[in-house]
């Protein structure tokens, strides 16, 4: 089979499992394979065809075509582990989340969630000129506290037979600000990650899931939020003195829909053509670098990566010389690689799964990373599923089902772990689950 063969197969996997869980009536939208297939369709099928001669002409076919069919042979393993591992097993395994579901630690935290996530996006403090110092910027990284109390407001309002109206329509603007306000910072995944929390923390409180028409325009939400925060960053920066709130609202007013084309790697932009020299910046040229690179030219990093799930919370005051485990092979592997100069001062773009796979180990690192990660996630989702009726699961699903589609895109799958989560809706759900777990009886008959 040539190199398009193999990205047709992709593709007809990915449809072939949707069409047989619908036909089974087993299809979840909330089943994190989706938003799995989301992230491996735009890098491994999108990007493989649209990039296809300047891969071809950069790296040789052959190459292009062992690409492509580990892509198909990674998405086949990270299947068969997700449908066929003892994923229930575990879930039941897990501890039982708390019953309880008190109104008033909600309450407490979300004012507080909210203006921290406000900080973060820049809109309670100047930012001032000039690099601000360590510790605010510490501060202001933590964007996602402000959409983790939207989710929480809404699992709170939305519970069956205990009416908090005031929660419920709380917790729908504080995801339509998100959307808003990140759309105008001009970063997809929160405009992105908004819609998902929105979508799910409406509706897996009332135990429904959403027709197929609202989620088609879910869809279309998503890629409209996407489409407008990647053409608005780069139309602010073209026009700085355009860069206000005003003129954001302008832009939104005439924005071209076919540009969503360009966010998804359909279509290509003719004027950044026209700049771009490459396209190894993108996550399919990430993936083929380290391919053609790793580890003929440059080591394998052995999954160091992983580690950060615990260095990265050592604070640099008790350790200041900490490293970023991986961090020299990555560069390493640029500078061996890429059709550009690199140095080691260089902070390029995330390589996708694959990419952080073949860093890690070859085809034995694909093997490992895709099979251990079907595992975490379908049991993350079996679990939630498990408790489906308790309301601290709900939160905790509709706050971490979207990282599925983080998983295929970033540096590793972890990525999202140690830069975000771990940080923010980790501790949150931790406390929630402390309060909830021993705080006594529950203050109504929908929290029992």
């Amino acid at each position: 089979m040539d190199e398009y063969g193999w990205i047709y197969a992709t593709a007809g996997l990915m449809v072939g499992t949707m069409a047989v869980q619908l036909v089974r009536g087993k299809f979840d939208p909330f089943a994190p394979v989706w938003l799995f297939f989301v992230g491996y369709v735009q890098i491994y099928v999108v990007q493989a065809l649209s990039y296809h001669d300047w891969a071809v002409k950069v790296r040789g076919e052959e190459l292009v075509t062992e690409a492509n069919f580990r892509a198909f042979a990674a998405l086949a393993w990270f299947l068969a582990v997700y449908f066929l591992g003892p994923t229930r097993l575990l879930a039941r395994l897990l501890p039982k989340p708390p019953a309880r579901w008190g109104t008033t630690p909600v309450a407490f935290m979300t004012p507080f969630l909210i203006a921290w996530g406000l900080v973060s996006a820049g809109l309670l403090v100047s930012r001032g000129e000039g690099e601000p110092s360590a510790e605010a910027a510490l501060f202001a990284s933590f964007p996602l506290f402000m959409i983790i109390a939207g989710g929480l407001l809404l699992v709170t309002g939305r519970q069956p037979g205990f009416k908090r109206p005031g929660y419920e329509a709380s917790g729908i603007a504080i995801c339509l600000a998100y959307m808003v306000i990140w759309m105008f910072n001009g970063k997809r995944s929160h405009s992105l990650i908004a819609v998902l929390v929105g979508l799910s923390s409406y509706y897996l409180p009332r135990f429904r899931r959403p027709s197929y028409p609202v989620l088609m325009a879910t869809g279309l939400a998503g890629a409209l939020a996407v489409g407008i925060a990647i053409g608005w960053r780069y139309h602010s920066v073209k026009n700085p003195t355009q860069s206000t709130f005003s003129g954001f609202l302008d832009f939104v007013s005439t924005f071209d829909p076919e540009t969503i084309l360009e966010s998804i790697n359909v279509k290509e932009n003719e004027a950044t053509a026209k700049v771009m020299k490459t396209h190894e910046t993108e996550e399919w040229g990430g993936y083929l670098l380290m391919l053609a690179t790793v580890p003929d030219k440059s080591d394998y990093d052995y999954g160091a990566p992983y580690l950060r799930v615990f260095t990265t919370f050592i604070p640099r005051l008790v350790w200041p010389s900490k490293p970023l485990p991986g961090r020299e092979q990555w560069v390493a592997a640029w500078i061996a690689g890429s059709e550009l100069k690199r140095d080691s001062t260089f902070t390029g773009p995330a390589i996708g799964i694959l990419g952080a796979a073949q860093l890690n180990g070859g085809i034995w690192g694909m093997a490992i990373v895709l099979g251990v990660w079907a595992l975490i996630v379908r049991t993350a989702h079996d679990y939630a599923m498990l408790h489906a009726h308790v309301p601290w699961a709900q939160a905790f699903w509709s706050l971490t089902y979207y990282n599925a589609w983080f998983s295929t895109v970033c540096d590793d799958p972890l990525n999202w772990f140690y830069y975000s989560y771990g940080f923010t809706t980790l501790p949150t759900m931790t406390f929630l689950w402390f309060v909830n777990k021993f705080a006594g009886p529950a203050e109504g008959p929908s929290c029992a």
